[in-house]
């Protein structure tokens, strides 16, 4: 038998009700002031197939809607209920520093995308050599200055992680982890600074499950 680890929850908090994967049902395993959320499965888990991700998915978006919760990337297994008390035990303070950071918050993600990208195709392997670094240090340098005009975005939101990409079609990636209570307000001003931004479309997805605010070494998959 195997546990598949949907998240870590506060172990003050009600048992959950449902069913994740294979219409498994859910259940938690407490270790002092956390619990784990998870279900039995046979053989080493299941297999990340369209179905078992979309199961999965659904199942810490629908556990997110009731608790505040560290959602685990899809393929955190452990072997059992003795193997997932010493991994809440181990990593207590900083899963419990981790829950009351995203406490009463949801994560946003944002990108933004050139409208106008005719060079996107282009090969490096047709340019010199200081033709194609000065390309990318151009193309980088046009992202960091996107990047500051998202800035206002920043008096929304507990927290930010930010990928500044030499990509040219997305040169910036955000999550931003918003109050439940100021996720219309955010929305707004993405709306706001995308009708300024010429060139420019910002594409704003969730609230979805804080993946971006929880990683710690007890939620990352297994190799």
């Amino acid at each position: 038998m195997s546990l598949l680890v949907y998240g870590i929850v506060g172990g003050d908090g009600a048992a959950v009700v449902g069913t994740g994967v294979g219409d498994r049902p859910l259940r938690c395993v407490r270790g002092g002031r956390l619990m784990a959320i998870v279900t039995d499965h046979d053989g080493p888990g299941p297999d990340a197939d369209d179905v078992t991700l979309n199961d999965y998915e659904r199942t810490v978006q629908t556990l997110m809607d009731s608790r505040a919760i560290l959602p685990a990337p899809f393929g955190r297994v452990l072997e059992d209920d003795n193997a997932v008390r010493a991994m809440l035990h181990r990593r207590r303070r900083d899963l419990l520093a981790r829950l009351d950071r995203v406490h009463g918050a949801v994560e946003l993600g944002l990108s933004a995308h050139w409208l106008v990208a005719s060079d996107a195709a282009r090969d490096p392997r047709t340019e010199s050599g200081v033709a194609y670094l000065r390309d990318r240090l151009e193309t980088r340098q046009s992202a960091r200055r996107l990047a500051s005009e998202l800035d206002p975005l920043t008096a929304l939101a507990r927290s930010i992680n930010r990928a500044v990409s030499p990509r040219r079609d997305v040169p910036v990636l955000d999550a931003y982890l918003v109050d439940r209570g100021r996720v219309t307000e955010f929305v707004a001003l993405v709306a706001e600074l995308g009708g300024r931004l010429d060139g420019v479309e910002l594409v704003c997805t969730g609230p979805c499950p804080p993946y971006s605010f929880a990683d710690g070494g007890a939620l990352r998959s297994t190799p």
